[in-house]
């Protein structure tokens, strides 16, 4: 009977040994009375060191259930429940569109976490309308070398402005906010935290908390949220094999037989297809997809936008400097960063707008970063 007794509390003691988040209820949390479905009575440990059960456990596909609705701009609490510190840490609270293929930081706790339970955070106001997945990430000071992520399904923006067909328009501001940190979860970067440190995320983003002074981790690649990833160049090779686990990040291809207008705008969402074109009346017939030797667009003068419909408006491109030829294969920055032009046969063609989380700086492309 004692025998019995002792395991009972030794049980009970172990399922509150670490932490989890209580408020929002993440997917399948024991806590949730009111929930029907899968339960996961382990919720305080960690995620697997191989990275199988990233992100959320697993459970990032399960039908969507809100537990919680959040406004743009307005600020809520975040609870967790456990007894397990861990001696602090360092977490991170993120939103998810895309069912934790890439989660965003909208706030950082950089060390002492969690060792009080409860924590504020806001809602961006540049955070799209629609369902999302909220995670709480920690990365614990002492003991073994983990990270535990916990997420709930909200919906932001109330229910009146729910998409129906769940297309999200994403904005620019949202989406140049820094990924997620991901260590000790085989994961992009090859990332581990040390013993007895906490963690000083590279890029918390601008909503943050605390201030360390240490590093916390080492790494043994590049990887976003390390915001030391390296751009594509125009006139590299890329390694086609560059998605990263965890972000699942599109890689980037390209072939040296591939012309280099083309090869840009496969790398930056610029149709490939699309090549300068004579200029052209917006009434007028539209030009050639296959440009002659006579409507090769020279500095100053007016083209298509690439993947425009017949008879858009023309658009005007300048170069850095209008009378002097560029290089081929040159990427010519706009002043803002956000769209570029490709020299092709002695003049600037533009391509369009730059993908999304990206920057045009120096004649390169590089992630946006706060």
């Amino acid at each position: 009977m004692k025998t019995l007794a002792l395991l009972c509390s030794l049980l009970a003691a172990s399922a509150s040994a670490h932490m989890q988040m209580s408020k929002p209820y993440p997917i399948r949390s024991p806590l949730n009375k009111d929930a029907s479905g899968k339960k996961d009575y382990s919720y305080t440990n960690p995620l697997s060191t191989s990275g199988s059960d990233y992100p959320c456990k697993g459970y990032a596909d399960d039908d969507f259930k809100s537990v919680a609705t959040y406004e743009q701009g307005q600020e809520y609490d975040l609870e967790l429940q456990g007894s397990a510190t861990h001696d602090g840490g360092s977490c991170q609270i993120a939103l998810s569109y895309d069912k934790g293929k890439t989660f965003r930081a909208i706030h950082s706790m950089l060390g002492g976490c969690p060792l009080t339970k409860k924590y504020k955070f806001e809602i961006p106001s540049e955070a799209p309308n629609g369902e999302a997945l909220l995670a709480w990430t920690w990365f614990n000071k002492i003991g073994n070398r983990e990270m535990y992520m916990n997420c709930a399904q909200v919906t932001i923006g109330g229910s009146e402005n729910r998409t129906q067909n769940k297309t999200l328009v994403r904005r620019g501001g949202f989406d140049d906010l820094p990924e997620i940190f991901q260590a000790n979860n085989n994961g992009p970067g090859g990332c581990t935290t040390v013993e007895g440190e906490e963690v000083n995320f590279p890029k918390p983003g601008p909503s943050k908390e605390g201030d360390l002074s240490g590093k916390g981790y080492k790494c043994t690649g590049s990887a976003p949220f390390l915001g030391d990833s390296k751009s594509p160049k125009l006139n590299s090779t890329l390694n086609a094999n560059s998605t990263t686990h965890g972000s699942k990040s599109s890689a980037l291809y390209s072939s040296s037989a591939t012309p280099s207008s083309n090869r840009a705008s496969s790398l930056f969402g610029r149709p490939s297809s699309s090549r300068a074109a004579s200029s052209t009346p917006a009434s007028s017939t539209p030009a050639s997809p296959t440009p002659t030797p006579h409507s090769r667009h020279q500095p100053g003068r007016f083209l298509s936008r690439p993947g425009s419909r017949p008879g858009s408006r023309p658009l005007r491109v300048h170069g850095p400097n209008d009378h002097q030829p560029c290089t081929d294969g040159q990427i010519i920055c706009a002043p803002d960063g956000h769209s570029w032009s490709l020299c092709d046969h002695g003049s600037p063609v533009f391509m369009g707008s730059v993908a999304d989380g990206m920057r045009c700086r120096h004649g390169s492309m590089h992630r946006a970063a706060w």
